[in-house]
């Protein structure tokens, strides 16, 4: 018992002191001419501030610390929370790819230190002003991950739209694309994600507004098509007047602009000859597959169940049923189809599985034998074969059996018919008793079943409510789970951070536009979820937007940590509402 208490007691104490010192700058990457905000916060009070080295660095200001303080009111309680910010103004001393190290600072006589975190500088443009001109301030491009592939190959294909720093658009349209040659697999996106990149000294803004991932269906010289945006965007009109204070107002103009990407050329090969035995379209660069049944012994006319699940990447989504030798006795249903693939960012992956349901009619010892597959490999331009394992069914006599035999069948036939009068005799009872005795069976059996299912359910409304938390808590990470696998870090964080932003937005209905750490504290105090769940929500957010910065060694960890964290805050979050 005493093991227990300590237990608990280190639990509370660590998750009372789940501070962290986060690191923010407000641009990454950053040219040498611009002036970079470096920021330090910890929602904590915080003292004895050790900063971190910025010899690569002019330091323009700073350190400037200062404390903000926030109150709420919930079911009449109040509840403070406590800011520290260390900030500085910095501008580069040159372009490169710099770390600026840990800084730390003092929590309840505790010190806590920020991560690393990476900055790339480039090269300013001085001109850029004067001589760029008037198109190159917005403009699309797309980009493939292929231009080389074969028959059933997959790739990615990605447009974004760039915009210069200080151009504004409005109103976008992009016109919808036919694909030659190729089945598109759509990814969502979220068109209000924005990053920054430097091009020729200049920065953009960069939203990516399509993501593909397609499929090529016939060999030859293909092309995916130009995609198409028209934008508009504010430009100076007339001089409406003259103030001589305020100087001359002009009027906005909104002017359409069309925007369009290359086209771009895809050679798709023909896949190797001979096409081997047993080959079923797929191409794939890792691919499994397995069997199982539920049985291997039974009687005549029950049912066993055979499965067979394929696992991998690239074009499994279009895997379709084929035809399997059974045992000519069995009698084989057409298969239940479980499909749990998924659009990863470069082409499909996850399992299918074919459900088979076999009744076998005839006693004896028979044998599910082997499936044989075979699948390409495009790295390797290798096929691949893969088989699964027999199956040794033993099938007895069963109460009810029947031959498949044409003269037992006559004969079983021909017995039915003379014992008729008998048959017809008993049906007189049948008629009157077999009501009765399931009415009252099934009287007692409910009088037995409701008093049980109510006590049931009252002891079991928490745990339920927790087993569908942890549901939808798992449907939302599916694909944070499959980049874990993966060792995918870029891709984890990306998932965990959308996984988190879409559940908040589809729980309080709210607009994708408006998404906002304020936000959050906005609907979480609306709804009565404490202050320290909104913290270690938006710590959760936070912790993905910096994760790319973390050392490559505490990547995996940080990860399997993340995932569990993220898991148990939306458990967390539906847990308390419905509680409400």
């Amino acid at each position: 018992m005493k093991k227990h208490l300590l237990f608990l007691f280190s639990i509370f104490s660590i998750l009372s002191f789940s501070q962290t010192l986060e690191v923010q700058v407000n641009k990454n990457p950053a040219l040498t001419n611009e002036v970079i905000q470096l920021q330090f916060i910890i929602k904590a009070k915080g003292n004895d501030f050790i900063p971190p080295s910025l010899s690569n660095f002019h330091i323009l200001s700073g350190p400037h610390q200062g404390i903000s303080q926030s109150y709420s009111y919930i079911n009449g309680k109040s509840t403070r929370e406590i800011k520290t910010t260390i900030s500085y103004t910095l501008q580069a001393k040159k372009e490169g790819s710099f770390i600026i190290p840990s800084a730390s600072v003092k929590v309840e006589g505790k010190r806590i230190k920020s991560k690393t975190i990476k900055l790339k500088i480039e090269k300013s443009n001085t001109n850029s002003t004067q001589n760029t001109k008037k198109e190159n301030n917005i403009f699309v491009k797309q980009i493939i991950s292929k231009n080389d592939i074969f028959v059933g190959e997959q790739f990615s294909s990605i447009s974004k739209i760039y915009i210069k720093e200080g151009t504004n658009i409005q109103n976008s349209e992009i016109n919808a694309i036919t694909y030659d040659g190729f089945w598109e697999d759509e990814v969502k996106i979220n068109t209000n994600k924005q990053k920054r990149e430097i091009i020729n000294g200049v920065p953009y803004r960069v939203i990516k507004f399509r993501h593909s991932v397609l499929t090529s269906q016939k060999d030859g010289d293909l092309f995916i098509p130009s995609t198409e945006m028209k934008v508009m965007t504010p430009t100076r009109g007339q001089l409406i007047s003259n103030h001589p204070f305020f100087g001359p107002q002009y009027q906005t103009v909104l002017s359409e602009q069309t925007l369009k990407t290359r086209a771009k050329n895809i050679k798709v090969r023909k896949l190797p000859q001979p096409i081997p035995k047993n080959f079923y379209g797929i191409v794939s660069e890792e691919f499994t597959v397995k069997t199982e049944t539920d049985k291997t012994k039974l009687k005549t006319s029950e049912a066993i169940s055979y499965k067979i699940t394929f696992r991998g990447n690239g074009n499994i989504n279009m895997l379709e049923p084929f035809d399997i030798k059974f045992p000519s006795s069995f009698e084989v249903f057409s298969p239940t189809i479980t499909d749990k693939t998924f659009v990863g960012n470069n082409n499909t992956g996850g399992k299918k599985t074919f459900e088979y349901i076999l009744i076998p009619r005839e006693e004896g010892i028979y044998i599910i034998n082997s499936v044989k597959f075979n699948y390409f490999n495009p790295e390797t331009e290798k096929y691949i074969k893969i088989s699964t394992k027999d199956y040794k069914i033993e099938v007895e006599k069963g109460k009810n059996y029947i031959s498949t035999d044409t003269s037992t069948t006559i004969t079983n036939t021909s017995l039915k018919f003379n014992g008729f009068s008998k048959i017809k005799n008993r049906t007189i009872i049948y008629n009157w008793f077999i009501p009765l005795f399931w009415s009252l069976f099934l009287l007692l059996f409910l009088s037995i079943l409701i008093p049980y299912i109510l006590s049931k359910r009252t002891i079991d409304t928490e745990e339920s409510k927790r087993r569908k938390s942890t549901k939808i808590a798992i449907k939302r990470l599916k694909n944070a789970q499959i980049c874990l696998k993966n060792n995918n870090f870029d891709s984890f964080f990306e998932e965990i951070e959308k996984s988190l932003w879409g559940y908040f937005a589809d729980k309080f209905n709210v607009n994708s536009s408006k998404l906002s750490k304020e936000t959050i504290e906005e609907y979480f105090n609306k709804n009565q979820i404490s202050s320290d769940l909104q913290n270690q929500f938006i710590k959760i957010l936070s912790v993905c937007e910096f994760a790319r910065y973390s050392p490559s060694s505490e990547r995996f960890k940080k990860m399997e940590e993340t995932l569990e964290k993220a898991k148990l805050i939306i458990v967390e979050v539906e847990s308390n509402l419905k509680r409400k």
